[in-house]
């Protein structure tokens, strides 16, 4: 029986940024689902929400929807959807605006920073009673 990767929906706008994270999470094991403005991830996640198990967002996605947005959005879908969100400049927001039981990386970050706050997310959803 064929092992089947968790799918990752990254949402990232610098384009060299996304293309190490999904390398990096590609080499770890997972699919990823690469995308680079807020539409993009609003509208993968419409179309494969059931499929995607976590999320790793940018924060500022070149439009006035926000990484914020996305994640909320995920979690309308799915209430248990490991969210992850990057930023350089909006940390201070996310108490306020961050979806409960998710992880805030600040750039600079090293893509394993990424990976293991996923794989923690990911791990306490599976984990019962949580």
């Amino acid at each position: 029986m064929e092992k089947t990767s968790v799918l990752v929906l990254i949402a990232e706008d610098q384009t060299d940024i996304g293309e190490v994270l999904k390398d990096s999470f590609e080499e770890g094991g997972y699919a990823v689902l690469l995308v680079a403005t807020a539409a993009e991830a609003l509208a993968s996640l419409d179309a494969r929400g059931e499929e995607v198990r976590a999320l790793v967002t940018d924060i500022k996605l070149g439009s006035s929807t926000t990484g914020w947005d996305v994640a909320r959005h995920a979690r309308e879908l799915k209430p248990e959807m490991p969210v992850v969100y990057m930023t350089g400049s909006e940390s201070n927001d996310w108490p306020v605006l961050g979806v409960p039981n998710s992880i805030l990386v600040p750039k600079p970050f090293a893509a394993s920073q990424v990976i293991t706050a996923v794989s923690q997310l990911l791990n306490a959803s599976n984990t019962p009673g949580s």
